[in-house]
C-alpha cells in the first residue's frame, strides 16, 4: 500500500482536527449554531484551548483529551503582523519570548535585512 505525503499529517494536526470537529458538533447541538457561525465558535474555542493547555493531556486515564500545542507558524505570523517597530517588549511578554527569539522570528519575514549580510544581486553586470 502506498501512502501519499499529502495524506499524512503530524499527530498535532490530526488531534486538532478531531478536537475542532467535536467542538463544532457541540456548538451546533448545545448552542444551536449552524454553518459558518458554529465553525467560527469552534475554531475560537480550539485556539483558546491550544493557548492555555497546548501540549497537555487533560482528564483521567482512558478519558484523557490531548490538546495540541499552538501552531508556531500561526504564532510567528501573528507576531510579524503585530510588530510595529516599538512594541518589542509587549510582544515578548504576550508570547513569552526572549529578545533573541523575537528577533529571530522577525528576521524570517519577507524583505527582512540581516546585519552584515549583503542583499542578493538583482541584475547581472556585463563588463566590456
Amino acid at each position: 500500500m502506498t501512502t501519499s505525503i499529502e495524506s499524512v499529517s503530524p499527530p498535532e494536526d490530526s488531534a486538532a482536527q478531531l478536537l475542532e470537529c467535536e467542538l463544532l458538533e457541540i456548538a451546533e447541538q448545545e448552542l444551536g449554531l449552524s454553518g459558518p457561525q458554529a465553525l467560527s465558535v469552534a475554531q475560537a474555542m480550539l485556539r483558546g484551548l491550544r493557548k492555555r493547555y497546548g501540549g497537555m493531556r487533560m482528564g483521567a486515564r482512558g478519558a484523557a483529551i490531548y490538546v495540541p500545542a499552538p501552531s508556531k507558524k500561526e504564532r510567528n505570523e501573528a507576531i510579524r503582523q503585530e510588530f510595529n517597530g516599538v512594541n518589542r517588549k509587549q510582544l515578548q511578554t504576550k508570547y513569552g519570548l526572549q529578545r533573541a527569539q523575537l528577533y529571530r522570528i522577525l528576521g524570517k519575514r519577507p524583505g527582512a535585512v540581516r546585519n552584515g549580510v549583503s542583499p542578493p544581486e538583482t541584475s547581472l553586470s556585463v563588463e566590456g
